[in-house]
């Protein structure tokens, strides 16, 4: 079975004897866990949605977007990326994502989550998704934390330990996006294009799904820019990585019974490699085996991401 994982690459990052140097002891990793490419985004050290300079945070992203491509991407097959963007001026960045969008390699549009001000659904993103559907390209939205940046939905002053920021920021920040998406009339808009959450795991959005299909029965004249539940979005548009899981191992089977609520069609296993952090293959399938078919195990632990993201 191939497995595609989400791999997060840092300049200078080392960790477990992985430098970003030595791709080989990236591959020596991949191998160990089974995975035979890697989908790679930028992490934290990265998230330009600190950067209130919008030229600067252009910059930032056109010097990462090029170091990748030349250092990883061109270099090894295993290896896929994402153009990322930044989110202050999205005509500047759907120059960016038309210069990039050809590249064999580049398979997706990478937006940041956290500190992304307004939240995604506000219609100044349009051009970013208008570009997303020209170039038949996924959109990304990646949950990060930065002790240098007051990050919405949380706010830093008044978290007193990292713990209780990193608890909350990850699935808020999703939350927050997703319900202006989906409520604000994004997948209606754009109806061609898929939107992938990363790194905040998968608990949370049964819960979230229950409250938005609940609030759009009870609220339809608020809301319309929708044609049909916002489940049903999710269903068609919508994926979902698994990392990080969370503390699954008093009770694997409530981390099955969470993809089943959450529509494993919809889910999708990420590793966060070489973060400290990551979840092996084995923690989600061991786990997920038991209670579903062959096909639909293969799809989470790899086929759908082949499929979202055009991999060859």
């Amino acid at each position: 079975m191939d497995i595609y994982s989400n791999s997060l690459p840092t300049p200078g990052f080392i960790d477990r004897g992985y430098d970003v140097d030595d791709v080989h002891a990236k591959f020596d990793q991949l191998k160990e866990f089974g995975i035979t490419h890697a989908l790679i985004g930028p992490t934290t050290n990265l998230n330009i949605a600190s950067v209130d300079n919008p030229q600067l945070a252009l910059a930032l992203a056109n010097g990462y977007n090029l170091w990748v491509i030349e250092e990883f991407l061109e270099r090894h097959d295993r290896l896929y990326g994402h153009v990322l963007i930044p989110h202050h001026k999205p005509e500047l960045a759907v120059e960016e994502i038309d210069r990039l969008a050809d590249h064999p390699s580049i398979k997706g549009i990478y937006l940041p989550g956290t500190g992304t001000v307004p939240p995604l659904g506000d219609e100044r993103y349009d051009p970013v998704y208008e570009a997303a559907s020209r170039h038949s390209m996924p959109v990304v939205i990646h949950a990060s934390i930065g002790a240098s940046h007051t990050m919405f939905p949380t706010q830093t002053m008044w978290n007193e330990t990292y713990a209780e920021e990193h608890v909350i920021t990850h699935p808020f920040t999703h939350m927050w996006n997703l319900t202006t998406m989906l409520l604000r009339g994004v997948p209606e808009r754009f109806p061609n294009v898929t939107f992938v959450f990363q790194e905040a795991g998968i608990g949370w959005i049964p819960y979230l799904l229950w409250r938005l299909d609940d609030h759009y029965l009870q609220f339809a004249d608020e809301l319309p820019y929708l044609e049909k539940l916002p489940s049903e979005y999710v269903r068609d548009q919508f994926y979902f990585t698994t990392q990080p899981l969370g503390h699954t191992a008093r009770n694997g089977r409530h981390l099955a019974w969470a993809i089943e609520m959450a529509g494993p069609e919809s889910i999708m296993y990420s590793s966060d490699l070489p973060h400290t952090d990551f979840d092996p293959p084995e923690e989600l399938f061991d786990r997920i085996r038991p209670a579903f078919d062959d096909n639909v195990v293969a799809g989470i632990m790899g086929e759908t991401a082949a499929e979202v993201f055009n991999l060859q």
